[in-house]
């Protein structure tokens, strides 16, 4: 079956804004192709920042140091890599089974995971993007480009069944995320997304 990668703003969009009929949140194809490239370069740039510094963290102290960075390195490198792009673009990666609470979707995030878990049901595999045009809480409009991410067989030492993970290691990650929600996975699965917000303003410059 050839699938149409046309990203389409779906209802669920629509219902969100239908306080607000007259603000306009749909993408057109320019905008989408502006929005896919820039996304999909400021997404890998954090994911290559990450795992550069998680295998780092892994070399030098196994998967109790790389507990240890996620726990306490990880959300600031998203912040570095933030200030080193700058012209306002904000990085989040997010998932339905979060470890930090501070990677919770917000409702937007929620909608566009749903997407994916829908697309991957539906075909065996993950959609290659989903782009949304938002009102954020700081009351400017975005554009906001999903990467999805997909477990690996390294990822099941910290993410894996808990039954068949080292016990010690699994009572570290309980110590550091009390209300973790980010295990029993298995190779392949959906994991969640990085979610690259880029201002509206910034692609008005680039057209």
């Amino acid at each position: 079956m050839k699938i149409n990668k046309l990203i389409i703003i779906p209802i669920a969009s629509i219902l969100l804004f239908s306080c607000a009929k007259q603000e306009d949140i749909t993408v057109s194809l320019v905008e989408e192709m502006k929005v896919r490239d820039l996304g999909e370069k400021y997404a890998t740039e954090l994911l290559r920042t990450l795992k550069q510094n998680l295998m780092k963290a892994m070399n030098n102290g196994g998967p109790y140091n790389a507990i240890e960075f996620c726990s306490t390195k990880a959300q600031n490198l998203t912040k570095m890599v933030e200030e080193k792009i700058d012209h306002g673009i904000k990085l989040k990666r997010t998932s339905f089974k979060y470890r930090n609470p501070l990677n919770k979707p917000d409702k937007y995030e929620v909608e566009a995971l749903k997407i994916f878990e829908k697309y991957y049901k539906e075909y065996g595999q993950l959609r290659p993007y989903y782009i949304q045009k938002v009102k954020e809480q700081d009351g400017k409009y975005y554009y906001r480009y999903y990467k999805p991410l997909v477990v690996k067989p390294l990822c099941l030492i910290c993410h894996g069944e808990p039954e068949k993970m080292d016990r010690q290691l699994y009572a570290k990650i309980k110590e550091k995320y009390p209300e973790d929600k980010a295990v029993g996975y298995k190779p392949g699965d959906f994991r969640g997304v990085v979610r690259v917000s880029i201002p509206v303003k910034l692609l008005d410059k680039l057209q």
